[in-house]
């Protein structure tokens, strides 16, 4: 009999846990919690509430967090003893896994390592397991090569949002682990190098540690890691736009980049509303698509 047959709590309702009632997922794909990302979204969920709810499900009579452990940890930060969350029914590690795809959270080594458990836990084949992750089977195949490498590199790599798939893919991809360790190792450092450019801090922020600043600079991280990734795309793109495209791909390369556009412009002009020069506007690709 399913053991959620034997729980107290409906599939897809909403309750309100007493956090001392919730455990972590011995499954988790996230192995590592930033701490000043938590005290960032405490002050985040005391000004503003929870905007999403957690999901749990019931495993071996105990609760279990499946989504939202960083959540939990804010809301014991604040004082608090419940939390809104939602049952789901599942074994622990499929359901951890959908749920931080769904998200697209987690690092690149941390989503390789959970693909490559989520395929041991199965005894299934590469192919079944693109099915299950919704990735074409190529891409697949590099996720699972990436979770072979040696586990000094992954221990490093799992809290280094910037050790991004391709980056690390180029690492898989030597014949032995002791090139995999030395490739590594100069990479690293020459992306800790480039990240080394001095920020100016502004009047309003020098001598303030109040927990506002946090949240904005664990959100600064978070945008400097998504410039990198889209660079990144961005070069990758280019470098395979020697075919000619169809219309229909043209049209919706045309559309994603006007929106990205447009979003960069809304930045800009808070920029402008914070007294910071506005940013110089250059054009993305679009000349090359006509």
């Amino acid at each position: 009999m399913p053991e959620s047959q034997n729980c107290e709590f409906e599939i897809g309702k909403v309750y309100s846990i007493h956090l001392s009632k919730l455990m972590p997922n011995p499954a988790q794909p996230r192995k590592y919690f930033d701490e000043e990302e938590i005290k960032a979204l405490a002050t985040d969920i005391d000004a503003n509430g929870l905007l999403q709810n957690i999901t749990f499900t019931c495993h071996e009579g105990k609760l279990i967090i499946i989504s939202g452990e960083r959540r939990v940890r804010a809301h014991k930060q604040l004082g608090k003893e419940s939390i809104e969350g939602k049952y789901v029914d599942g074994d622990l590690l499929t359901l951890a896994l959908m749920e931080n795809i769904l998200r697209s959270d987690l690092t690149a080594i941390e989503f390789a390592e959970s693909v490559a458990a989520l395929q041991k836990q199965k005894n299934c084949s590469s192919n079944d397991i693109a099915e299950i992750i919704g990735k074409k089977k190529s891409t697949t195949s590099e996720i699972l090569k990436i979770a072979s490498l040696p586990e000094e590199i992954r221990n490093d790599a799992r809290t280094k949002p910037y050790m991004t798939r391709e980056r690390l893919l180029k690492v898989a991809r030597r014949k032995d682990a002791d090139t995999q360790r030395k490739v590594y190792s100069k990479l690293r450092n020459m992306l800790e190098n480039q990240s080394k450019i001095p920020r100016k801090p502004s009047n309003s922020s020098q001598g303030n540690t109040e927990s506002g600043n946090r949240f904005v600079n664990a959100h600064i991280r978070k945008l400097e890691r998504m410039t990198e990734e889209l660079n990144t795309s961005h070069k990758k793109m280019l470098a395979k736009l020697k075919a000619e495209l169809s219309d229909k791909e043209k049209q919706e390369l045309k559309t994603v980049l006007e929106n990205m556009q447009a979003a960069i412009e809304v930045c800009k002009q808070h920029t402008s509303d914070l007294g910071v020069e506005r940013l110089k506007k250059e054009p993305i690709i679009m000349e090359r698509l006509n």
